[in-house]
């Protein structure tokens, strides 16, 4: 079982007070984690949707071109247009992405690593943008990617720059999800404090562990914080002295970055 099909049926197990919503959610995160179409059977197969239930679903989705029927004559599906426009709207939004890629391009060729950019999402990080070094070896992050804020360094250098009231807030719900943060508070307290004093955050991946981040906040002229941007270093031998020197530029950066947001 691949870890997307592992993720839709722990989600479809979960009780719910809008079924229909939830089952069309998992279709169509199944549809857009896949490389080809589904017939009806595979995804509700994949999602432990009720056929007669998937097929009153996709109709609606079809109708709504959130998917669409594949053209090559077997009766599968694929993400519809709509997806895609929503997805564009909103990436056309972010005014942040053009003044992004001449500054990454400039990181990118004194640090010599890869370069990414994160906006905040609710109580995730969403990856918007990157610029791969060619001589790094490619990072694990995908552009619409969703990282939790207090498991990944652009989230903590967000996180850092919130009210304490805000961020407890943000622990208070995260713990609704994840009763074992409790756990984790009083790290989580020191990560956001030292970013905040540091001007940076570290955080190791969360799926590659020989690769760390390190993100600087990027923030509006009314001092809040509205994206991050980091780069991607080999967790080996990186120390904080090492951290301190990659910080320098990656600071910079964010300066240059946040002096040109309204």
């Amino acid at each position: 079982m691949s870890l997307s099909e592992e993720r839709v049926q722990q989600k479809s197990r979960a009780k719910s007070k809008a079924p229909a919503v939830d089952s069309s959610i998992l279709m169509l995160d199944l549809l857009a984690s896949t490389t080809y179409p589904l017939t009806l059977s595979e995804i509700c197969s994949q999602t432990a949707i009720p056929l007669a239930s998937g097929h009153r679903i996709i109709s609606v989705l079809l109708e709504q071109q959130m998917v669409a029927l594949d053209p090559s004559g077997k009766k599968s599906y694929c993400i519809g247009s709509k997806v895609f426009q929503i997805a564009a709207t909103v990436y056309n939004r972010q005014s942040i992405i053009p003044f992004f890629y001449p500054i990454a391009e400039i990181l990118k060729n004194e640090l010599h690593k890869s370069v990414f950019l994160c906006v905040p999402v609710g109580n995730k990080v969403v990856v918007i943008s990157k610029v791969e070094s060619s001589i790094n070896q490619a990072i694990n992050l995908f552009i619409g990617q969703t990282l939790a804020m207090h498991n990944s360094a652009s989230g903590l250098a967000i996180l850092s720059m919130y009210s304490q009231q805000t961020q407890q807030s943000y622990l208070q719900i995260e713990q609704n999800h994840d009763p074992d943060i409790g756990q984790q508070y009083q790290e989580i307290e020191q990560d956001l404090a030292r970013s905040k004093l540091l001007g940076y955050s570290v955080a190791r991946d969360q799926v590659d562990p020989q690769v760390s981040h390190i993100a600087a906040p990027i923030l509006n002229l009314r001092n809040e914080p509205v994206a991050a941007i980091g780069i991607a270093i080999n967790s080996e031998g990186l120390s904080p002295q090492l951290c301190r020197s990659y910080s320098k530029n990656l600071i910079q950066g964010a300066r240059q970055l946040s002096s040109r947001i309204i």
